[in-house]
């Protein structure tokens, strides 16, 4: 037993087999990390239209007259706010009539389009609307 002596610390294997578990766990977590922000930039955009889509819906909504009037180009021309963040976004606001136009109750739509142009999102809103008295 007095040749053999006792090692203290890693082998060289062992300190590789750890730097090559760590570094999963760093490219796992990275990866996690980008989702995360990904989605949450894409639920911000979503609120913020959902919310444009929604002040318009409440604009047009309170504009309906007695009888009913289809349009889809309802005035005034329905627009989105520069300083929304929503980029090149399109909105469409359409007023119909499903009871016919003898009747008072319109359906207004609004719809709004964002993100890039080659994968555009919608989300659309509808309400029933009657004229303010």
């Amino acid at each position: 037993m007095a040749g053999h002596s006792l090692q203290q610390g890693f082998s060289a294997v062992e300190l590789l087999i750890t730097l090559f578990v760590a570094a999963a766990f760093l490219a796992t977590g990275y990866q996690l990390y980008y989702s995360v922000i990904e989605r949450s930039g894409q639920a911000r955009l979503r609120s913020i239209a959902t919310n444009v889509a929604y002040d318009n819906l409440r604009f047009y909504a309170a504009k309906v007259t007695s009888p009913c009037v289809a349009t889809s180009n309802p005035t005034p021309t329905p627009t989105i706010p520069a300083n929304s963040g929503l980029g090149s976004a399109s909105i469409t606001v359409t007023l119909t009539c499903p009871f016919g136009t003898s009747n008072a109750i319109t359906t207004v739509t609004v719809r709004v389009g964002y993100g890039p142009a080659s994968n555009q999102e919608f989300t659309e809103h509808k309400i029933y609307a009657t004229p303010t008295l």
